[in-house]
């Protein structure tokens, strides 16, 4: 299966790119952040899965703007939106969680997108965690042996480990972005895409056996 993570800076850059490159990815199963929340949200949504050649699972405003996307071949078992607690003076954070079947083979998912804040972004990251997933897909803000990073991998191998930064697109200095993956997949290969000027941050997306 092929699994992508992307902060798509809410598609204000540039939405067809954002779609090419997601057409061009053809991922099974899409972990997208800053999926559009606000005005129309969810036509915006539609849009995008539909012009990528994804359907929507779950997502958008109720998720605070964390969206799952899938290919139709993947079944849906179930799905959810979760909202972490509202932090005084910070954006609403929150999460995606989906058991998912490809061919044949049952997989949990948890797209997310953590805190600026160090401390929140801790207290976020063990949140998330109390539940175990065989996927987690996430803007981490924050890189390779942070805190955070350490608590939401936990027990997970690093898809991307030692492949190149993911933000920004413009300078290229920090890999911020993560593709965690469980014990029972094994990464068959991974990379992080040289997608252009669409968004902010660099897609990671990687083939699962």
């Amino acid at each position: 299966m092929r699994v992508l993570t992307w902060n798509v800076r809410s598609l204000r850059d540039d939405a067809a790119g954002v779609a090419r490159v997601l057409r061009s990815a053809a991922p099974d199963i899409a972990l997208i952040q800053e999926a559009p929340r606000l005005w129309r949200w969810r036509s915006a949504c539609a849009r995008l899965a539909r012009e990528s050649g994804l359907v929507v699972v779950t997502g958008g405003r109720p998720a605070a703007g964390n969206l799952l996307l899938c290919a139709m071949r993947v079944r849906v078992l179930s799905s959810s939106d979760l909202l972490l607690p509202k932090r005084q003076g910070l954006h609403r954070r929150g999460a995606v969680v989906a058991g998912l079947e490809v061919e044949g083979r049952v997989v949990s998912v948890l797209g997310t997108h953590l805190d600026l804040a160090p401390t929140v972004r801790l207290d976020s990251a063990t949140r998330l965690r109390r539940e175990d997933y065989d996927v987690i897909g996430a803007d981490v803000n924050e890189g390779p042996g942070g805190p955070a990073w350490a608590v939401l991998s936990a027990g997970l191998v690093d898809a991307a480990h030692g492949l190149g930064p993911t933000f920004s697109v413009a300078r290229p200095r920090r890999r911020i972005d993560g593709l965690f993956v469980g014990p029972s997949l094994s990464v068959a290969s991974c990379e992080v895409l040289d997608s252009g000027p669409v968004s902010d941050h660099k897609p990671i997306v990687a083939e699962l056996v």
